[in-house]
């Protein structure tokens, strides 16, 4: 091979390099810019994902002694805006001594266990807020077995929080559907355990995709039997990258055997947790590379787990043929630690940030979700405020929190209450006319929507003006029609009168050509030169000599 032959070989093999180079980055800022965000929704409205509304986790609420402080959170839930407030009814806490024992004899006088918990739902009826419960952390009693086991030793000592199914899942489903006939009108929305993912939560067990659908399935069917009207909400899984001994399945891998195992119809709201760990609510990485001390043979390139593991636990929820269901974000929040916190658990849920930051994060993520993800329903703020005894000195789960132990408001609940207390402004997505956007006064409709472009489903005639233009006649026949597009994606205002739309559809253009166009001109490019260098290097070789 002569030297003009190596040189143009290498110009060549250089030319491919720098095609394939930009073929991945075309892909990796399509992968940013583009996934994850709804830009043309379904045009069937989602149950239970008009929003996004706003709940608050009530932490530790059921182990607060002063009722006045009960009261006073629920209360500061109401003003700052909140419709929902999540909480924990702990099953060891109500049937505490054996099945059907349903007296607290834990501190002196024996009292009715149920107690605390139906003032606490009476309160929460009468403030209009509507519980999430968490029903989960069995008695001793119900799970002798699995506390004898070297596992949950062993886990236990690890974390002395730890958890884990009853040894009989039916004494739990027993459990629940006494939760849910017992307040049954007050308690709709019933979430079955937490993060099933976690030996910490499975009792030092390997968890077991199948045995906790057993659970589920057998909780959630006692659940509607005792409540017709009852919610079953899927625990939010931990997001986990599956190199950890605790959490050997990742918690997308762990939902998708769900899917495999026909559990699709044992539940009617999935959930999640949409952490940001320091980051900022607007990060649209969904991979990113490790290095350094993160290095990991098997995972060099890995997926997120912050707030943009969110639209990964969707994309597996669709490649089931479970996009019809809503996601509710049972915990979001960034936690402001203070440097009195020891490094190891400070950084923890990631670099801590001002309380500033933290309330301009939070909107930023409920902005985030309204925008882009017309699938999600509620989000749960982790936490409203810390409840009950006083937390450790080294625990930054108190600096997650909106009010201090003092109910004094922090920035984020400002921030937050502010941004609630502006006019409801529909996102991308299939709207009914429960959406806070959607105001109805008779037979007129005013609707605010932030998109560019706005279809209508439903029956008869309407008439539709936008931004107080011309009303224009429309004939509804079921099928989505549109009645405007092309506008600039800023806030508009449509109002319709005559017949009440089923459904109105907003949508978003997306320049998709220009992606596709992208990576057609290199897949091209990169043909055209893969089949032209044989020839480049033996047309360059001199007449009779092979290079």
């Amino acid at each position: 091979m002569n030297t003009r032959t190596i040189l143009r070989t290498l110009a060549a093999l250089a030319l491919l390099g720098l095609l394939l180079g930009g073929l991945a980055a075309l892909a990796w800022f399509d992968n940013e810019a583009n996934r994850g965000i709804t830009f043309a929704p379904n045009p069937a409205p989602i149950p239970y994902a008009d929003g996004p509304l706003i709940g608050v986790n009530a932490y530790n609420i059921q182990f607060e002694a002063d009722h006045a402080k009960v009261v006073r959170t629920l209360e500061m839930a109401r003003d700052m805006g909140a419709r929902y407030v999540r909480m924990q009814l702990p099953w060891d806490d109500v049937e505490i001594a054996a099945k059907g024992d349903f007296v607290d004899r834990r501190n002196g006088a024996a009292r009715d266990a149920w107690e605390k918990y139906d003032l606490l739902f009476a309160e929460l009826k009468r403030l209009g807020l509507e519980p999430i419960v968490r029903i989960d952390r069995p008695p001793d009693w119900a799970r002798a077995k699995a506390i004898a086991t070297p596992e949950w030793q062993a886990i236990f000592a690890l974390n002395g929080n730890s958890s884990g199914p009853p040894d009989s899942y039916a004494d739990y489903a027993d459990f629940v559907a006494a939760v849910a006939a017992r307040y049954r009108g007050e308690v709709r929305y019933i979430q079955i355990w937490n993060e099933p993912n976690l030996k910490d939560e499975w009792n030092g067990q390997e968890p077991s995709p199948a045995q906790f659908l057993d659970m589920l399935r057998q909780a959630g069917r006692a659940a509607r039997a005792a409540n017709p009207a009852a919610v079953i909400i899927f625990p939010s899984l931990a997001p986990t990258d599956g190199l950890d001994s605790r959490a050997p399945l990742t918690d997308l891998e762990y939902l998708d055997a769900i899917y495999q195992l026909g559990g699709a119809a044992d539940f009617d709201i999935m959930s999640a947790q949409a952490y940001g760990l320091g980051q900022p609510p607007d990060e649209h990485r969904y991979v990113f590379a490790r290095g350094g001390g993160n290095w990991n043979w098997r995972q060099p390139i890995d997926t997120r787990i912050d707030v943009s593991r969110l639209p990964l636990l969707r994309e597996v929820m669709e490649r089931n043929g479970d996009a019809h269901k809503a996601i509710w974000i049972s915990e979001f929040g960034y936690t402001a630690a203070p440097e009195s916190i020891p490094a190891e658990r400070r950084f923890g849920w990631g670099p801590p940030v001002s309380e500033q930051q933290k309330g301009e994060y939070l909107v930023g993520q409920i902005e985030r979700a309204r925008r882009e993800w017309p699938w999600v329903g509620v989000m749960n703020v982790w936490i409203l405020r810390w409840g009950g005894p006083d937390p450790s000195p080294d625990d930054p789960t108190p600096y997650f929190a909106l009010v201090d132990r003092d109910f004094q408001p922090l920035p984020a609940y400002a921030a937050i209450q502010r941004y609630l207390a502006q006019p409801a402004v529909a996102g991308v997505g299939a709207h009914t006319l429960a959406h806070p956007a959607a105001i109805r006064q008779g037979d007129r409709v005013s609707f605010r929507f932030e998109g560019t472009s706005l279809a209508l489903t439903g029956s008869g005639a309407a008439s539709v003006a936008i931004d107080g233009g011309p009303a224009s006649q429309v004939t509804l026949a079921g099928q989505p029609t549109t009645v405007t597009q092309h506008l600039t994606n800023t806030a508009h205002t449509a109002v319709i009168t005559g017949a009440a739309p089923a459904a109105l559809i907003v949508a978003r253009e997306h320049a998709g050509w220009a992606w596709a166009a992208g990576a057609g001109t290199l897949l091209v490019a990169l043909a055209a030169l893969g089949a032209a260098i044989p020839r480049i290097i033996f047309l360059s070789a001199p007449k009779g000599k092979q290079p």
